[in-house]
Formats: structure tokens, sequence, C-alpha cells
């Protein structure tokens, strides 16, 4: 998968941007508040038809402006797309893939995998921050995890409802208490299909960013214990049962759903230990980077092509040696890559294209 032009107009503080990148390594560099992020939130945008800044559209409307538009050429499966995002105040969102109006679930869509520095928490940050990465790169992998995710949160929401609503002895609960387990279970077995793969790549990975120095493991952790040697969708389902049953009174009290994939957790671990209590700042990045990478590398055993790979203001993070490491890696990558910076400091660059952005344009290239 692979932009070959990408045109802006009126998102954010781009008033309007024509963008050819190259096949692998783009940089944007700039000082702050130019318009760097705000170029790769828009290549996001036509990814996940919405902003993983903000969750109003209206907030990414440039000044004075009533509408903005997205406009990309990108080449998949190799077949050229023409992929338009607008939004206008009074007509709202619509998305038009090949001239026909579409829907975020298109499987035609970019695809992307996005790593900001918020991600570079995603050790020792909270169990919800690493459901999130779970969620969003097998949204991307799969319609029926869309699917079920969609129907899980709905049901999830209406058994709450009845929780806070002391209406457990109705039908009611009962219908919506087995929908519940049926796609609580689906969703859990998708993600634990996923870690199994995801934690044999991130292990290679690692091994090879950190010079076999230490050993990483990533294991799918449940709410709720299952005590079987081998999980599928029925040893699931009656495991989830029981353990709701069990947890009856401390929900009426809690007035919510104490077990499910909604409370699950990505378990990692150096050396065998909890990575998130006993690994340094330094590894826990080192960590954070290899999940990046592992997911660009599980998408693509997966779905037989990469995505591309936005990188937001992630090397100022970093030392210097990360930092060419990630440029070295991403120049002779076979996928297309998009990383912005303020600086470029100290670091060989080959094979990279370099631009400049000022005030929301771009300048030319370095």
């Amino acid at each position: 998968m692979q932009i070959n032009q990408i045109k802006i107009r009126n998102f954010r503080n781009i008033e309007k941007i024509e963008y050819n990148p190259k096949s692998q390594l783009n940089i944007i560099k700039g000082k702050n508040a130019q318009g760097k992020t705000n170029l790769l939130e828009a290549i996001y945008m036509l990814s996940a038809n919405n902003s993983f800044r903000t969750s109003r559209d209206r907030d990414l409307l440039n000044y004075n402006a009533t509408d903005f538009s997205i406009r990309s050429k990108y080449i998949y499966q190799e077949r050229n797309h023409n992929l338009f995002l607008d939004f206008d105040l009074e007509s709202g969102k619509s998305l038009v893939l090949n001239n026909k109006k579409v829907n975020r679930s298109n499987t035609d869509l970019l695809k992307v995998v996005l790593f900001t520095p918020d991600d570079l928490y995603l050790v020792k940050g909270s169990p919800h921050k690493r459901r999130y990465f779970l969620d969003f790169v097998l949204k991307q992998i799969t319609n029926d995890y869309n699917y079920c995710l969609d129907n899980f949160t709905k049901t999830l929401r209406k058994r709450n409802l009845l929780l806070r609503n002391e209406q457990t002895n109705t039908r009611s609960f009962k219908i919506v208490n087995d929908l519940y387990v049926e796609y609580a279970s689906k969703l859990i077995i998708l993600r634990l299909n996923f870690v199994a793969l995801f934690d044999e790549i991130a292990t290679s990975v690692f091994y090879k960013i950190n010079d076999g120095a230490n050993q990483l493991k990533i294991r799918y952790a449940l709410s709720f214990p299952v005590n079987s040697d081998k999980i599928n969708l029925d040893v699931l389902m009656n495991t989830l049962i029981k353990q709701l049953e069990d947890n009856s009174v401390l929900e009426n009290r809690k007035r919510s759903t104490t077990a499910g994939p909604h409370l699950d957790d990505l378990h990692i671990y150096l050396d065998n230990k909890m990575a998130r209590i006993f690994a340094s700042q330094g590894q826990q990045r080192n960590i954070a980077i290899t999940m990046k990478l592992a997911e660009l590398y599980s998408f693509k055993k997966i779905k037989g092509f990469y995505p591309l790979f936005l990188l937001d203001e992630v090397l100022s993070e970093l030392d210097n040696e990360k930092r060419q490491l990630i440029i070295n890696q991403l120049s002779q990558a076979d996928f297309q890559s998009f990383l912005t910076a303020v600086n470029l400091d100290n670091l060989i660059l080959k094979n990279v294209e370099v631009d400049n952005i000022t005030n929301g344009r771009l300048l030319g290239k370095e």
C-alpha cells in the first residue's frame, strides 16, 4: 500500500497542500505548531475516518472555514485508488472511494500503523491503552473483529444499564447476558489468536533491536480464570457464564459488568518479569518500538501487504542510537512511512525524503 499524492484543504492550520511522497521514508520537518502532526493526522483520517487527537470533526476546521477536504491517490493490490474525505458543518462527513460513497469498514481504505509519543508508554500505561492497541490493529485486519467489537460494546452497554436499573431478574437481562457471553467469548478468541502471532513476531524484532540482550514475551491476560489446558469458544463461554453467576452479588453492588474483554490486558514480560514493574525506562521504550514494528509485520503476515507507518514526534523522546536505528530501518523498509521531526541533528540520512513545513505550507525538500 502506497500513497502517491495527497491534497489537503482547510484542515487545521493547512489552508492548501499538495504532497507527493516517495515510496519509502518521508520526513516532515519543522518547528513546533507548524503543521507536521496535522499532515499526519490528515493521512490517518483517510484510514480511520476520525482523528487520533479529537473526537469532534469541527475541531479540525481551518480558522473561519466551514468545510475541509482530504484527497488522495494510492496504490493497493496493484490498483490505483482515489479516496476523498469531505466534511461540512451542515452536511457532515463523507468518504468517497473511486467515485462511490463508502463507510469506514470498507476493505479498500488506507491502512495505517500510528506511532506517537504516547505509545512510548504502552508498557507502563493503563490496560485501556493496551486494549485500544489490540482493537485498532484487529479492526483494520478483519471485518469480523469490527462486527464482533461493535456488538460486544452495544451489549455491554445494555447489560450495564440493566444492572444500574436493578433489572437482573428480568427476561431482558437473560437475553442480553447470553448475547454478552457470546460476543465477549468470540472477541477474546480473536484477540488470543492474534496475540499468539504477535508475540512470536515481537520476540524476534526485540532480539534484533536489542542485540539479543534480553528476552521479550507478550501474553493475553484474561480478567477471569480459565481452568483448562485448552481454550476454545465453548470453554470460554461456559467459564464466563459461571464467572458472571459467581459475581452476581458483586455486580449488583457495583452495578457494572465485572468480567470480560473490556477488563482484559496484555502482560509484557522482560526476562520473565513484568516489564511495567521491572524494566527500565529505556527498556520500556525499546519494547514500545518493538510493539509498533511487530504491529506492522503482523499486519503483513496476515493480510499479505504492509500498511502505512505514521510516526509523530517520536525521535525527540529517544537517544541518538535509537533515533538512527529507526531511520536506518525505515529508509530500507518495504513499506511507506511518514515521520515528523523538529530536527535531524547528528543523524545520517540515506535514501530519505525530507520536506520542510512552516505555517501549514510545504516549503520544499532538503
